[in-house]
């Protein structure tokens, strides 16, 4: 979902032959000799990693897999990447915190992940393998919706939908997260930013406001986490202060998760 919009952004802001997108059928990235091989065909400036194991409650019994996903991975990235003296770019997830803070989560702020949550804690020691290298960067992102997957068409076809309206942070477009790596890379961005817009919610708010985009008839009722027993805890609190993102940008805004929701369900 976000590797497609990447692809898409990236090649529209530097031309079609800056970039190589490829894909788990031709590069196994936990493979570091695959990784060294295929990486030693080209003369990189630099590498974007978007995959990743994101199945959050699978995680649990599918350990092995998300490990090597999300931790070997990008660990051998890494590698590959610092001994030909380029950067990584990564992604991780608000899943790291546990959530209990209760107001926007700074870059500074020491990460925990919720128990259980195997996803949350392999996405932390990702980020961290990559952050060993000064020159790398890493984008923390939360709830991505894109052209791949837009998580709203769902409400079409419910009579009855039930979101949670304890969990907290904001819908963040895939498209809006591709631009702002071409401002990150251009503006010579290095180590850890949050994505967030200026403002946040709960999913029952963000399923009534695609209700009514959408004009449906779905009715909406809201459930809380404790309603619900998943393999994997999520963050109840996620919302991560954009400040530094802004800074390093030099705006003002990043805007609201309105708008661009307003925007993206106008295009479905």
């Amino acid at each position: 979902m976000l590797g497609s919009d990447l692809v898409e952004t990236l090649s529209k802001a530097w031309g079609n032959n800056a970039i190589v997108p490829t894909d788990f059928k031709e590069l196994d990235i936990t493979n570091l000799r695959k990784v060294d091989e295929f990486v030693g065909r080209y003369s990189f400036s630099g590498i974007i990693n978007a995959a990743a194991y994101t199945d959050v409650d699978k995680a649990e019994t599918e350990r092995e897999k998300a490990y090597r996903l999300n931790m070997v991975g990008p660990q051998n990235l890494t590698i590959v990447a610092s001994k030909l003296q380029i950067p990584v770019i990564h992604f991780s997830t608000d899943y790291v915190f546990d959530g209990l803070a209760h107001r926007p989560l700074t870059e500074e702020d020491v990460p925990c992940p919720p128990k259980p949550n195997y996803y949350g804690e392999t996405k932390l020691l990702g980020e961290m393998e990559v952050l060993k290298n000064p020159n790398n960067l890493v984008l923390r992102l939360q709830w991505l919706y894109g052209k791949q997957s837009d998580r709203f068409s769902v409400l079409r076809e419910k009579k009855i939908f039930t979101p949670f309206e304890d969990q907290w942070g904001a819908p963040t477009w895939t498209r809006d997260v591709s631009r702002t790596v071409v401002e990150l890379i251009e503006s010579d961005a290095k180590g850890l930013f949050h994505f967030s817009y200026d403002d946040f919610t709960n999913w029952f708010e963000v399923f009534s406001f695609v209700k009514a985009e959408l004009n449906l008839t779905t009715e909406l009722t809201p459930k809380k986490s404790s309603d619900v027993h998943l393999p994997a805890r999520r963050p109840t609190y996620g919302v991560m202060s954009n400040k530094k993102l802004l800074t390093q940008l030099g705006k003002k805004s990043m805007g609201s998760w309105k708008t661009a929701l307003k925007e993206f369900l106008s295009q479905i």
